[in-house]
């Protein structure tokens, strides 16, 4: 058992706000540096201990025992699935540890449908995990000063550990998330409820059903696994009861995480949310933080991330600055270190200069932390199709639209060249031509006429009928990648 989990409970917090404010003071520029230094230990402790990664450098004509500050960055070996777990055993991936030295195995959602990757953590780690989801629970929420119950449910396996709050770990079950929210959840200051955003409809079904009410529960929204786009967190916000841009306490936030490096790696706050919805009147803060004076029908989030936790960088960017994001993780104890692993999203860092014009346009503070705009999965932006991030702003526009709909769609090159968005009602009695024709209106009024519209039953809807929520959801033809 290390330290931290024999301080007592008192200690912890003090712990929490030391650290926060040391943070605060560092100032983006110095945590910066020390992320870079900190990746390159990584680099070089994942060559001492990973043969699979000693193999990569060795490919790359990179000696591994001359790593050094005066490493070339451009010739180290970029990680992917494909060149790790699709093509290493585990033991070539992993430092050497017994079996009985390991806690916790967590896959990636394995959405390729080639393999997974894995994230292997050690007993002692493990036990500590809870205290950086602590901390970024505290700087957002203050959940030292508010007795605050968390409601997880996000899928395939995710759960969360914590000293600082009660956590409910019910995944895709929205009754027991509902029952827990609605009898447990009176007795706290403050409820927190984590899920994605389309498993996120069927609750706010259910809370309605049950008779949660969630402005009594003073609930927050975390929303993880995909990408948030405004429409929709302007839609879950209205059915709880929440005012986005006036409320000082309660908001609909998201957060990226990747299954084989961690959970809750870059986060949006209050300041993030502020920022990006402000971008959508004002052109010249999207240009500020996007790089380009071209209008994005659906804006990137923009989310805070921890550099002393994760160094980022940005592979191959365009003259807006988007390229690939690439992470480092800086856990020197990490089973599989992946040092520069390519997650497949699209990124921009936003430079602290750029953060502190930009909060000042959207008239909030500027985050302490440093900030990067992600745009969305490359993939799921194939040439000649809209981006599936641009179709859920598009179905979120309208709510009462929006109600008749699961959130679901497909969308696709037809067989005369056309474009074909399929969509899968919530429910078979909103199958009707007056439907039908409200979507053609709405899709022309909103510039996309050239969509060529199939309401279906859910019954009918050809990808997982009746959705699976315990797997991330394919928006995009395979074929159309």
């Amino acid at each position: 058992m290390g330290l931290l989990s024999l301080l007592p409970s008192g200690a912890v917090r003090a712990l929490r706000k030391f650290m926060l404010s040391q943070g605060r003071r560092m100032g983006s520029h110095r945590m910066l540096a020390t992320s870079k230094s900190r990746a390159l230990r990584a680099i070089s402790d994942a060559a001492k201990l990973s043969p699979a990664y000693r193999t990569l450098l060795q490919e790359h004509g990179v000696d591994a025992a001359q790593l050094g500050p005066q490493t070339d960055w451009n010739r180290l070996p970029v990680l992917t699935k494909a060149n790790t777990f699709e093509r290493f055993t585990l033991a070539q991936l992993s430092r050497p540890l017994p079996a009985n030295a390991l806690a916790d195995v967590l896959t990636s959602s394995g959405r390729s449908g080639r393999s997974y990757g894995f994230r292997l953590t050690a007993r002692k780690e493990h036990e500590e995990a809870w205290f950086s989801i602590d901390l970024g629970l505290q700087d957002v929420f203050g959940v030292d000063e508010k007795p605050t119950l968390l409601v997880n449910c996000l899928p395939m396996g995710v759960v969360f550990r914590s000293r600082a709050v009660a956590v409910a770990n019910v995944s895709v079950r929205e009754d027991m998330a509902c029952s827990i929210l609605r009898d447990v959840g009176p007795g706290f200051q403050q409820t927190l409820l984590c899920t994605d955003p389309l498993f996120i409809r069927r609750l706010l079904d259910e809370a309605h059903r049950v008779g949660v009410d969630w402005r009594a529960l003073n609930t927050s929204v975390i929303v993880g696994e995909e990408v948030l786009v405004e429409a929709q967190r302007d839609y879950i916000a209205a059915r709880m009861g929440i005012d986005i841009d006036r409320d000082p306490h309660r908001i609909v936030g998201s957060s990226f995480g990747v299954g084989e490096l961690g959970l809750n790696l870059l986060f949006e706050t209050r300041e993030t949310i502020r920022m990006r919805r402000a971008m959508r009147t004002q052109p010249a803060l999207a240009q500020l933080l996007c790089g380009s004076a071209a209008a994005l029908y659906a804006m990137p989030s923009v989310f805070c991330y921890n550099p002393l936790r994760t160094h980022i960088e940005i592979l191959h960017p365009d003259a807006s600055g988007f390229g690939e994001l690439c992470i480092t993780m800086l856990d020197s104890h990490a089973v599989i270190a992946l040092p520069r692993y390519a997650t497949g999203d699209l990124g921009r860092l936003i430079s602290s200069e750029e953060a502190a014009q930009g909060a000042a346009l959207a008239g909030t503070a500027a985050p302490w932390l440093p900030l990067v705009a992600i745009q969305g999965r490359i993939k799921d932006r194939p040439a000649g199709l809209p981006s599936v991030e641009s179709i859920k702003e598009l179905l979120y526009l309208d709510h009462a639209i929006a109600d008749q709909l699961s959130g679901a769609f497909r969308l696709a090159k037809n067989g005369t060249g056309g474009i074909q968005l399929t969509l899968q009602a919530s429910h078979a009695d909103a199958v009707t031509p007056a439907l039908h024709a409200q979507l053609m209106d709405h899709c022309t009024r909103h510039g996309f006429a050239e969509l060529e519209v199939e309401l279906v039953e859910p019954e009918d809807f050809r990808w997982r009928p009746l959705l699976d929520f315990e797997r991330k959801f394919a928006y995009v033809a395979a074929a159309a990648g």
